[in-house]
């Protein structure tokens, strides 16, 4: 679950997270058009506005490890550089440079908050609401009070998107089905926020794509 959620407009995964990829290569411009044949989405939701989120990596951060991160009951997880706890509080799921993988966990009383815990091995990519694994592509972020928790969506502007990075986590073409997965402090009302794995897949996308709105249906029988 993101701890904070800000708005990125200006701001990407292997099978072991941590990969390499050219991501702004592997956005196709020319990508495949949307197959009308295909069984109809849902009702219209309407028009959202579109930030994104990833995994934040230690290793992108530089300075001396100052800053304690806590688990829950207060025991040290591990000490890292500031601007990494900065934006792993935003991002809610980050790298540490030792490798493992942690997940803001809420809220806590401890000497610096939130709490941070490591993800189970079936959630390669962090946690999500309701104990909900992240998937690049697939999962977003949403107000529940607006759209509730598992619903399946349809995006139209992602539907026909070459997405960047490796199978099975990335280099398809976006049926522009996706799940509601998360949430996050600062989205609210009528926004969504495409968690798409790495930040090299964020500038990518952002980058070709040039969106920050999106036309968002439920998910129907195009995404059953």
């Amino acid at each position: 679950m993101r701890w904070l959620a800000i708005a990125l407009l200006t701001a990407a995964c292997s099978g072991s997270p941590t990969p390499e990829v050219d991501a702004a290569a592997e956005i196709d411009a020319a990508a495949p058009p949307i197959d009308a044949a295909r069984p109809p989405a849902g009702a219209a939701r309407g028009s959202f506005q579109l930030t994104y989120y990833w995994v934040t990596s230690e290793d992108d951060y530089s300075g001396a490890a100052t800053v304690t991160l806590y688990r829950p009951g207060c025991a040290a997880l591990a000490t890292v550089r500031p601007g990494f706890a900065s934006a792993v509080d935003i991002e809610g799921t980050g790298r540490l440079s030792d490798g493992r993988l942690i997940n803001v966990d809420g809220g806590c009383g401890c000497a610096r908050s939130p709490c941070y815990v490591e993800p189970p091995a079936d959630h390669p990519w962090g946690t999500g609401v309701q104990d909900r694994p992240l998937v690049p592509y697939r999962s977003i972020a949403v107000d529940p009070a607006v759209i509730p928790y598992g619903t399946r969506l349809w995006v139209a502007e992602f539907d026909g998107v070459a997405v960047p990075g490796a199978a099975p986590w990335g280099g398809f073409v976006h049926d522009g089905c996706v799940l509601a997965a998360d949430t996050g402090g600062g989205i609210v009302g009528t926004h969504i926020d495409w968690f798409v794995g790495l930040i090299a897949s964020y500038r990518a996308l952002d980058g070709a794509l040039g969106l920050d709105r999106v036309t968002v249906h439920d998910g129907g029988a195009r995404c059953p």
